[in-house]
């Protein structure tokens, strides 16, 4: 695919002019079971799923220092926690609590923005404004730092969040390309579902990362090339050039797909044994169909259990489990009886025009040396609830719609829209909405690919998709949105963004987290007042 193709082009052209900021390029492919500088340690014998270090709050605080340098093993920026661990850490906090983050960039001086550096916490409920989530306002360039204090809501939902750079133009290229992200953790799902409490954890990070879809041209304004395109992304003559995706499952060139930056690692579990995976899609722009071959539980989806929303079950068994690029999925997952298994993520089609997201394996499944190869009977129990869900916006009962809106999100051949228009970090906000109140938005994608919708700050209850009413709605912050239809309709979603909650006043942005149509203009700002 041509654009796919362009990417690689610059970013091999980019890793030759490293210069003296790095080692020599190298290679992506996968030598004796892991890609170098990745962060996995060769092991023949077993190649067990590394852990990230863990921050824990203490007296309420969760405090992180962060530098981000250039990599000798691979050329790319990286997060070096407490000035030593090339690792971001999982943060662990508790509802109230607040997380303090000093981020320090130490990248090259360059003429460009490929090296400014910020933050966006994504998911939680906290404020837009400094030293909060603040990606408009905040801006560190190489040889400055930011200070940032993020407040945990004290009834924010238990679950899976995440962190990452947000600076305009770079997303693709800073989190999907060089893998710069993190987990955070809220505690206390276990309180609600206490079968977890029982269940080895799994926290795992999903990352596309090395020479691959990273940037596209620009023209000298550094804006992305027009190429005769108008902002309905029709050329001046009326027509779409089309580059078609034939291969949906064919192979997706350019990246190395990893679990904690190891690739195709082992996850010891022995028959029968349930472990709790917690995943984060931190992937610049793959879909994951996660799969193990049997049936697994579903509890929680972007942070929030399923049964947040009333009516809906607490879990779910499921075959298999799609993450779009951003979100998080909680389930458990049961050891296969032999003792051996395959934890893979299954083809999954963008449209004719969306990227290759083919079949993979991202690691094996298999039991501890000493467990044999017994299998041990298990029988297929939902967890039970036990501590109710914090009272808050997302648990009551929603008031009535106090405004309706239709979003289109279109393309052309390099640039994105929303509405027609490109984003630019000058542009006003596109809505202003009122604290206290939730609308019914009608999203319309009219692209022959799917498109990420994601907002900060808030999260959404997704109701209806291509026009059919969700048996259980569940609340996202991260959702696909269909291509285009065969006979000409839009896909379609239609989602009740929820802004009660009064601590996201401000001004924030929406946008596809597809990261380089985000990049490339598919995003824009809302105000809350």
């Amino acid at each position: 695919m041509t654009r796919r193709l362009i990417a690689i082009t610059v970013a091999l052209a980019w890793l030759a002019g490293c210069g003296g900021q790095s080692s020599a390029p190298v290679s992506i492919m996968p030598q004796n079971g892991a890609p170098p500088g990745l962060g996995s340690k060769p092991d023949t014998n077993v190649n067990e799923m590394p852990e990230p270090p863990v921050v824990r709050s203490v007296n309420g605080v969760a405090k992180v220092s962060l530098i981000v340098d250039i990599s000798g093993a691979t050329g790319f920026p990286q997060f070096v926690f407490d000035q030593q661990n090339a690792v971001a850490p999982t943060i662990r906090v508790n509802p109230g609590d607040k997380i303090v983050i000093d981020i320090s960039d130490q990248l090259p001086q360059t003429h460009h923005d490929k090296y400014d550096m910020n933050l966006h916490f994504h998911g939680i409920g906290s404020s837009p404004k400094s030293p909060g989530d603040d990606v408009l306002g905040m801006l560190a360039r190489p040889g400055q730092s930011l200070h940032y204090v993020v407040h945990i809501p004290k009834n924010q939902e238990p679950g899976l969040y995440w962190y990452h750079p947000h600076v305009h133009g770079q997303t693709a290229f800073q989190v999907g390309s060089a893998g710069l992200s993190g987990a955070i953790i809220v505690n206390g799902l276990e309180h609600h579902l206490p079968g977890l409490a029982k269940m080895r954890e799994r926290m795992i990070i999903v990352r596309a990362s090395g020479v691959g879809r990273t940037a596209r041209p620009r023209d000298d304004d550094g804006m992305p090339g027009m190429d005769g395109m108008d902002s309905m992304g029709q050329t001046q003559t009326g027509m779409k050039p089309q580059i078609y995706n034939t291969e949906p499952c064919g192979s997706d060139l350019g990246f190395t797909t990893t679990l904690n930056n190891a690739y195709q690692p082992v996850i010891t579990i022995r028959p029968g044994e349930k472990q709790f995976f917690r995943v984060v899609n931190a992937s610049s722009h793959k879909t994951l169909k996660l799969s193990v071959g049997s049936r697994m539980e579903l509890v929680a989806i972007d942070g929030f259990a399923l049964d947040t929303w009333h009516g809906t079950p607490p879990t779910k068994m499921v075959q298999s489990i799609i993450i779009p690029p951003a979100a998080r999925a909680e389930f458990v997952v049961t050891g296969p009886p032999g003792g051996f298994g395959t934890f893979k993520t299954l083809c999954y089609d963008t449209g004719i025009i969306g990227d290759r997201d083919p079949q993979l394996k991202l690691a094996t499944l298999r039991a501890p040396r000493n467990a044999g190869r017994q299998v041990r009977e298990t029988i297929e129990e939902p967890l039970k609830v036990g501590a109710p869900l914090p009272n808050n916006v997302y648990t009551t009962p929603l008031p009535p719609i106090a405004a309706k809106r239709t979003v289109t999100f279109s393309e052309g051949a390099s640039r994105f829209f929303i509405n027609g228009k490109a984003f630019s970090m000058s542009d006003p906000p596109m809505y202003v909405v009122h604290t206290g109140t939730v609308e019914e938005w009608h999203i319309h994608n009219i692209s022959q690919e799917v498109h990420d919708f994601h907002i900060h700050q808030l999260h959404f209850l997704v109701k209806e998709i291509n026009g059919v009413p969700l048996v259980h709605p569940y609340w996202a912050d991260s959702v696909l949105i269909p291509h285009q239809r065969r006979d000409g309709s839009p896909g379609s979603l239609v989602l009740i963004m929820d802004f009660r909650d009064p601590t996201i006043k401000g001004t924030f942005l929406f946008h596809c987290h597809i990261l380089d149509h985000e990049d490339f203009g598919m995003m824009a700002k809302i105000q809350a007042i």
